[in-house]
């Protein structure tokens, strides 16, 4: 088995993550649920901090909380030194309710709503990034009307193709994302704002993609940004402050890829900024990355039980078909873009697959609920333990109540202790803005 973070097969010969037997996790809190491994998590953060600081004196490593974003998140980011970046409301409230100073927060989006920009506004974030021409108007206005210089960075295009899932790729020319510095849109922007006494531009943001395997494609993007603020000195004689490389690393989804490391992605993109970038910018310029995938994906693992199994006709590629207790309601991954996950029986997670063929895992859910393509599992029986690897990331974030499905606990495992995060749904959660006759159906009582 390829063991991520703190996994280990304990005197048993069973599945332990963070210290703890997965099995008597499965006892105490049910099944589905999501185990975050919290030490591996807090190195990864480390490790970003440290690799990227080691080049740079003036670095900012924002948690891209789109990836899994709940209160005990927030705290371990802020206690590691992270910064947060967010993109609604409701991550804004979160971030801020659980204890995000909003001096650390980025507010993003291509569309913000003006109750948003009002709220990112009074809360004192950090910045704004604006993604649109429509933008500056709205920040500005707001800005006015709550007597604030608000600091704004400008999302820019830089016509990145990388390789990667084209459902991730974010810095192509035909993205929804960002202002062309191509069509003078990038430009025009940053005019419009110097000209403001509301807002101040504080730097330059792009963002390539998730789940990239390459250095190459950020080293190709900063030295093309490199070119734009020349460009921009030279009509305006301006100089950002802050540069922000968004988009994240690839994880090792399948146990066998091999992204780069917080370390070597450091290594690969800072001697480029130092030569291309930094020199073109302000005196102690501020780089910025946001990873989010990258650090929380490979330390999660999703435990689930086994239902029922049944037997495939002779000449399938499958042996059986295997539903589980979970699907796409706590995991769309697989339905929304044929994710892959390796998958361990947790009694026996050493154990050699059979001589025959794989099985396929299915989910609870209507729709084909396919989970797992082909596992080449051992002997499994009606309820034993599985445990799905590398769901840290858009699992929980996305999870739903379709078919009227609760959402899983989760729990944080560290030094042979577990943390209940975030408790099981009941019911009674999925009705509170149920509607009867104008009266709300359910008030917690």
């Amino acid at each position: 088995m390829f063991k991520y973070g703190t996994q280990t097969i304990d005197e048993r010969g069973q599945l332990e993550i963070g210290g703890c037997n997965t099995l008597g996790l499965a006892k105490e809190y049910g099944t589905p649920l999501y185990v975050i491994d919290e030490a591996a998590v807090r190195q990864r953060c480390r490790d970003y901090v440290q690799s990227f600081r080691a080049h740079w004196n003036h670095v900012d490593v924002a948690y891209a909380s789109k990836a899994f974003m709940i209160g005990q998140m927030v705290n371990l980011v802020v206690e590691e030194g992270m910064s947060l970046d967010v993109v609604s409301e409701g991550e804004l409230k979160l971030a801020l309710w659980a204890g995000a100073p909003a001096s650390r927060i980025t507010f993003h989006g291509n569309y913000k709503t003006q109750d948003e920009i009002r709220l990112a506004v009074a809360s004192g974030v950090r910045t704004l990034v604006i993604d649109c021409l429509e933008e500056i108007d709205a920040i500005e206005q707001e800005a006015q009307s709550q007597g604030k210089l608000q600091a704004v960075d400008i999302r820019v295009n830089l016509a990145i193709n990388v390789y990667s899932n084209p459902k991730f790729t974010t810095g192509h020319m035909e993205s929804k994302f960002g202002l062309s510095i191509f069509d003078h849109t990038a430009m025009r922007a940053i005019a419009a704002i110097l000209q403001s006494s509301s807002l101040m531009l504080r730097g330059l943001h792009f963002h390539l993609g998730s789940q990239i395997q390459e250095v190459k494609f950020h080293q190709q993007a900063l030295e093309r940004l490199g070119a734009f603020i020349q460009a921009v000195t030279d009509a305006h004689g301006w100089k950002p402050s802050s540069i922000t490389m968004g988009g994240g690393m690839g994880v090792n989804y399948s146990g066998y890829a091999r992204p780069p490391t917080p370390q070597e992605w450091a290594d690969g993109v800072m001697p480029v900024f130092r030569e291309h970038v930094a020199p073109l910018c302000e005196e102690n310029v501020i780089f910025g990355i946001e990873p989010g995938r990258s650090v929380i994906a490979e330390y999660g693992t999703t435990l689930y039980t086994v239902g029922p199994i049944k037997p495939v006709p002779a000449g399938q590629d499958v042996r059986a078909f295997i539903s589980v207790d979970g699907g796409l309601s706590d995991n769309p991954r697989p339905i929304m873009y044929e994710a892959h996950h390796n998958v361990l029986l947790a009694a026996h997670p050493n154990a050699e697959p059979t001589d025959m063929l794989p099985v396929r895992i299915f989910g609870r859910h209507c729709e084909t609920d396919r989970m797992i393509e082909s596992a080449p599992l051992p002997e499994v029986k009606t309820g034993d333990l599985l445990a799905v690897q590398c769901t840290g990331a858009y699992t929980y974030a996305m999870s739903n109540n379709y078919n009227r499905f609760m959402k899983p606990a989760v729990v944080f495992v560290q030094g042979g202790k577990s943390r209940l995060a975030i408790r099981r749904e009941v019911f009674e959660d999925s009705i509170r803005t149920e509607m009867m006759d104008g009266v709300i159906a359910y008030e917690g009582r």
